[in-house]
């Protein structure tokens, strides 16, 4: 490799949604004469929300005001305040804005995927697909999200390529292609989240639409109506100090609120039935019992579908979205795609179905895959296996610290401490919960890998790798932290606790969410518990509401946040002078 073709950075960040932005943005702020740049394999900003995967009708599942960094807030839906929606322009066009704001575009590097990330002696090496370019970087910041890498399943009986083959992430850029009226059949495959936006666009296209989901996995996900009994909004009361103490978290078990809801029988019995009441809702909203094709989109779970959310949670938006999907233009087939040829899927069942086109919704592939499994082992990263799990997890490799004892602690202390979660549900399928097959994040806080904090090595962080409601004011909150362990502006414990706090939270994440929390760092109802871990490391305060009643049942909101690093900085300052008065 030539010299002249190796680029020294101070600062890598891989990826420019919503996590890497506000890392650069905050470290530049923090130390502005850093040598900067983002990595990322799109032509636009945005991740999940970029130019190029945007759609009609792609609207994300929270209100406005609910959906945006702490210090930025998000302009409404053509200037309309009494449209609540946040629309996919919407998000491309607020962090595309962002970006110009703060400077940030001139920093991006486009169309660039990292294929490597190796060790180097500066800290980190990065090669490119397509380039014989290489990066070196002092710290890098990977912010890849779990969206970026599409994963499409190998049909055991072979595609001839007679059929339009579209993963959900190219949905967007295929938008145009399937308006074409020679497409009129088309075949959806899985039941994510994106299957269900899927197949409503396509219903509102005029297409005829088959919808093929696997009849031996984790099934259809849950949906909660946009508004509960029509009044309250699902995610803001999601968003309330209430819903940490009505739903069980491993963060959350301290304070007579916790005593009262998740120890005792009486709190029990009432987080039991706040869960079947919002479950009951939610399956009248979407009509499962109204005795056509939609009941196969049950969630099969035998109680409080919405709380466990085993195979996802999902939010209705649009008003007509559940209307469309019981249209007769949808068939819902419980079965798996074995092959394309000629135009025609042949199914599991010895069925067929003619399709113009197939749209597979299945899922994701590694997007830690610049590191070999050597980094991913130190790293504390899960091993991937196309829609597979691995029982030689490498994160659970020996090394220097024994995993197996710190997880079984944890295992009996999350029972002890959360019985709610001690008695699980009773699901269809039950053989991808064998804890074994785990993919386990040995991350602290869900950033730092706790083997190389060990070693006092801070030159990785892993972010945005926690599934909650309020995506960006995480990612903000999380990025501001990492940053400081990256400067070494912040002590962490012991590697004893570190590695308790990661066992805790794997098994927590299992328990809580199931087949969610095997596969992800899922913490859909819980990221206020997490967001006051993290304040409490920094010094500051997380209870941010005028009086005790606004703060247990008032919504919380990004705007809530708004100031907290120029309240850390101002708390340093002043320790810095206290400290030279003495």
């Amino acid at each position: 490799m030539s010299p002249e073709k190796v680029q020294r950075v101070d600062v890598a960040i891989i990826g420019a949604g919503w996590c890497g932005l506000v890392a650069a943005r905050t470290y530049l702020r923090l130390r502005p004469a850093t040598n900067l740049i983002i990595i990322d394999s799109d032509r636009t900003v945005g991740g999940v929300w970029s130019k190029g995967r945007l759609y009609p009708n792609l609207v994300a599942q929270v209100k406005l005001g609910l959906f945006n960094y702490s210090d930025t807030p998000m302009s409404p839906n053509d200037g309309n305040p009494k449209d609540r929606r946040v629309t996919g322009a919407m998000i491309h066009d607020y962090m595309q804005k962002y970006a110009e704001d703060h400077d940030l575009l001139r920093r991006i590097r486009f169309n660039t995927f990292v294929s490597g990330a190796t060790r180097c002696p500066t800290g980190w090496r990065l090669s490119f697909r397509d380039s014989g370019d290489v990066v070196e970087t002092e710290k890098l910041l990977v912010a890849t999200g779990v969206t970026s890498i599409p994963f499409t399943p190998n049909l055991p009986g072979g595609v001839d390529g007679s059929v339009p083959m579209i993963h959900s992430m190219d949905l967007g850029a295929s938008f145009d292609a399937l308006r074409d009226e020679k497409i009129q059949n088309v075949v959806v495959v899985g039941a994510a989240k994106s299957a269900y936006d899927a197949v409503y666009l396509l219903l509102t296209m005029g297409k005829k639409v088959s919808w093929v989901i696997r009849s031996d996995g984790a099934g259809p996900l849950a949906i909660l109506p946009f508004l509960i009994l029509n009044c309250i909004n699902s995610i803001a009361f999601a968003s309330t100090r209430l819903m940490t103490h009505l739903s069980p978290s491993i963060l959350n078990t301290s304070g007579n609120l916790y005593w009262a809801f998740q120890r005792t029988t009486l709190g029990l019995c009432i987080v039991g039935a706040f869960w079947h009441f919002l479950n009951y809702v939610s399956g009248v909203h979407a009509g499962y019992r109204n005795g056509d094709h939609v009941a196969e989109l049950t969630p099969e779970i035998d109680r409080q579908g919405v709380f466990w959310a085993h195979s996802g949670l999902g939010v209705v938006t649009l008003p007509d979205f559940w209307p469309t999907l019981h249209s007769k233009n949808l068939t819902v087939i419980r079965s798996e795609v074995r092959s394309v040829e000629a135009g025609t899927l042949t199914l599991k069942s010895g069925a067929t179905q003619s399709a113009d086109a197939l749209i597979m919704c299945t899922g994701w592939g590694d997007h830690f895959g610049m590191f070999d499994a050597e980094n991913k082992a130190q790293i504390g990263l899960p091993s991937y296996g196309g829609d597979s799990y691995s029982l030689t997890d490498p994160a659970a490799k020996p090394g220097s610290i024994q995993w197996e004892a710190y997880d079984a602690l944890a295992e009996r202390e999350v029972k002890e401490k959360l019985p709610f979660l001690a008695n699980p549900p009773n699901l269809k399928f039950t053989s991808r919960l064998d804890p074994r097959l785990q993919k386990k994040w040995r991350l602290y806080r869900r950033a730092v890998p706790l083997e190389l904090a060990a070693k006092g090595d801070r030159s990785l962080v892993i972010l945005g790798q926690i599934h909650t409601v309020q995506t960006p004011l995480v990612d903000e909150v999380q990025s501001f932290w990492a940053i400081l362990y990256l400067l070494g502006e912040i002590s962490v414990p012991s590697v004893g606790e570190m590695a308790r706090e990661v066992s805790l939270w794997n098994a927590w994440t299992r328990r809580r969410y199931l087949n969610q929390g095997q596969k992800f760092p899922y913490s859909l109802y819980d990221f206020l518990p997490y967001i006051d871990s993290v304040f409490a490391d920094l010094g500051l305060n997380s209870r941010r509401k005028s009086n005790p009643i606004s703060e247990l049942f008032s919504p919380y909101k990004p705007s809530d946040f708004n100031g907290f690093i120029d309240e850390y900085l101002s708390k340093k300052r002043k320790s810095r002078k206290a400290f030279r008065v003495v």
